[in-house]
């Protein structure tokens, strides 16, 4: 695996997180109150993700890491295959 792929799909999985947390976060917004809940779930996934990035980095199996990366991104695609 490559040091660029490593980059650009951590990038992709960092940016769809802030979008996805985002729009539960305003989407969720009822009575002018941000959804609690919401904000818990996008800082975890942050903190999951920027801890796995870092190991893939770091660590000298950087594959065993990239798909924790992927179990990561599971919590992000489910809720959208319900609106297909």
């Amino acid at each position: 695996m490559s040091r660029i792929f490593t980059h650009i799909f951590n990038i992709l999985v960092g940016i769809l997180i802030l979008i996805e947390g985002g729009v539960y976060i305003f989407v969720n917004n009822k009575d002018g109150d941000l959804h609690f809940r919401s904000i818990i779930m996008s800082v975890l996934l942050l903190l999951a993700w920027g801890m796995s990035y870092r190991k893939q980095l770091t660590s000298e199996n950087p594959s065993a890491w990239l798909i924790v990366t992927i179990i990561i991104t599971i919590p992000m695609i489910l809720p959208w295959l319900f609106f297909i």
